[in-house]
């Protein structure tokens, strides 16, 4: 892999120290309903992103912020007014921190995504399509989050072209 920029490690350590935070946040909760972090399926996708995309650092940055990350700017505003309606304020309070620092990881995903594109002069789109069709287990789903993923500079021709079950969008093929 070609080194870095200072900036990428700056992005991904304050990242890193946000998904911790996350997993607390998360891991409290769930302790309080009588769960526990890694008891519900969906809490393996990114382990398995993770371990797919290992030596591929475009694939990675690709499928975890760009994907999945991204993923939870569409869903959590739904949660939120669901934890909201049964009273359960503590949760609330956890997705609202989440959710307003998950736009910085998916923008470091695709700040750096871009980077490495521009640096061997590859269309990102093209590129993005073709690794998250290698590496991601499934379609994207809409609804999309079109203003959260905006301010995190992902694109509509990125992510409209490989949803499911949609027509696609005109002008995004």
């Amino acid at each position: 892999m070609c080194p870095m920029p200072i900036g990428f490690y700056d992005d991904w350590v304050k990242s890193a120290d946000e998904e911790s935070k996350h997993f607390n946040l998360v891991s409290d909760c769930l302790e309080n309903m009588g769960s526990h972090y890694g008891a519900m399926a969906a809490h393996a996708g990114m382990w398995r992103a993770a371990e797919d995309t290992k030596d591929d650092l475009p694939g990675c940055l690709a499928v975890v912020p760009m994907v999945l990350e991204a993923r939870g700017l569409d869903v959590t505003p739904g949660m939120i007014t669901l934890f909201e309606k049964a009273g359960e304020q503590p949760i609330v309070d956890a997705l609202n921190v989440i959710y307003a620092e998950e736009v910085g990881h998916v923008g470091y995903g695709s700040k750096w995504f871009n980077f490495l594109c521009g640096r061997d002069n590859l269309d990102p789109r093209d590129v993005f399509h073709d690794l998250v069709q290698t590496y991601f287990h499934g379609a994207l789903k809409a609804p999309f989050n079109e203003e959260k993923r905006a301010e995190a500079d992902l694109p509509p021709d990125f992510y409209w072209p490989l949803a499911d079950d949609l027509p696609p969008r005109p002008g995004l093929t």
